[in-house]
């Protein structure tokens, strides 16, 4: 099993302290207290035996290693050691094993503390090897079974940190591609209008001068129309506002001030808008930019000098057309496509389907929205691109 990375594996001030304490504690111990045979030399192991505890997050096996061979050193040079901080160094060796160290180096680590601690009572003259086994009971198992219980604790709250972080990113991410779509719809739009007005002036500003004006004054109004629209959708990147949703996107209102726009450019919108249900606010802003895309579209690509569009209600299905007719000088403005894909996968997230593309003297944008079945999940939004 690798080793987890978590929170807290590195060498922190409370293990140097708590190897520094049971150091402190082991060396006086051995030196003032039992006043045992070999005493510096004992102190000195004892020190360094409760000095790698310093170490045991960062490097467990390593850890155990060290105890264990200064459990050995002077059990077989000296005498079984007997200070209660090297006793408690290792405890706590063997429960940072099973806390923080790999499986593999778990077992390793396990097997050469209870050897080492084995030794100790064998060699031991006034301990018995009956005692082996209860003392590796208290002094590994259960240190490492809470170990274990921990490390698992911990791990989880690891991974559920992780998922969070990574949902929150993809959050993000879809709220960057959906402001990006929109910025792009609102563009895209009044870029349109503002090219069909320009080339419509140039064409009679000499013979037709009222007409230039009127077309100039159009510009100024999509102008200002769009840089509203730009400032509300940035406003959005600064603000708690997750809706994204102005009070007029979701109404008829909005509607015919685009239908208002588009037939300032030159192009004649008819409008026929059936009464409907209140709509979600991600149902109403679909709804806008359908229609949106396909006055865009009327004006780029179609020849026609006819817009319609149709909203009702069929079978529990809103169903929104935009279709031009007829013949009129098309703009040499032309797109990228990038506005149809990001707009079939807004419908598609709603639950609906999207048709779109030319016909014989005009261009259709046609969207089915489920009212009353259930909607499937949002989909991942990409920075789809017109």
């Amino acid at each position: 099993m690798p080793v987890v990375r978590c929170p807290g594996r590195h060498t922190s001030g409370g293990d140097v302290a708590l190897a520094a304490l049971l150091a402190l504690g082991a060396a006086v111990e051995t030196l003032l207290v039992s006043q045992a045979d070999h005493a510096p030399a004992r102190a000195a192991l004892a020190v360094a035996t409760c000095g790698a505890l310093a170490f045991r997050r960062r490097h467990p096996l390593g850890t155990a290693t060290a105890v264990s061979v200064g459990l050995a050193v002077e059990s077989v040079a000296l005498e079984s050691p007997d200070e209660v901080g090297v006793l408690l160094a290792t405890v706590v060796a063997s429960y940072s094993l099973a806390a923080y160290a790999t499986r593999r180096d778990g077992v390793v680590g396990g097997v050469l503390l209870a050897m080492a601690l084995a030794m100790a009572i064998a060699l031991d003259p006034s301990d018995s090897p009956v005692n082996i086994l209860p003392t590796l009971m208290l002094f590994l198992a259960v240190p490492a079974a809470l170990g274990l219980a921990v490390g698992r604790r911990q791990r989880r709250i690891d991974e559920l940190e992780r998922e969070q972080r990574e949902a929150t990113a993809a959050a993000v991410q879809r709220e960057r591609a959906r402001i990006a779509r929109e910025l792009h719809d609102v563009v895209a739009h009044a870029v349109t209008l503002i090219a069909v007005q320009a080339e419509a002036g140039a064409t009679v500003a000499e013979g037709d001068p009222a007409a230039a004006r009127r077309s100039l004054l159009a510009i100024g109004d999509v102008s200002r129309e769009a840089l509203e629209e730009l400032h509300r959708l940035l406003g959005l990147l600064s603000t708690e506002d997750e809706t994204g949703a102005a009070p007029d996107d979701l109404g008829p209102g909005s509607l015919e001030a685009l239908a208002a726009g588009v037939r300032a450019a030159g192009l004649a919108v008819r409008t026929d808008l059936a009464p409907l249900p209140v709509l979600p606010p991600d149902v109403g802003r679909c709804v806008h930019r359908v229609v949106q895309e396909g006055l865009t579209n009327a004006l780029r690509h179609s020849s026609g000098e006819l817009a319609e569009v149709r909203i009702d209600v069929v079978a529990e299905e809103l169903r929104v057309v935009v279709d031009s007719t007829g013949r009129r000088h098309a703009s040499s403005y032309g797109g990228s496509g990038r506005g149809l894909a990001g707009l079939r996968e807004r419908v598609e997230a709603l639950g609906g389907e999207l048709a779109a593309g030319p016909r014989e003297g005009g261009f259709v944008v046609e969207a089915r929205l489920p009212l009353a079945r259930e909607r499937r999940a949002t989909a991942p939004e990409r920075d789809g691109a017109r």
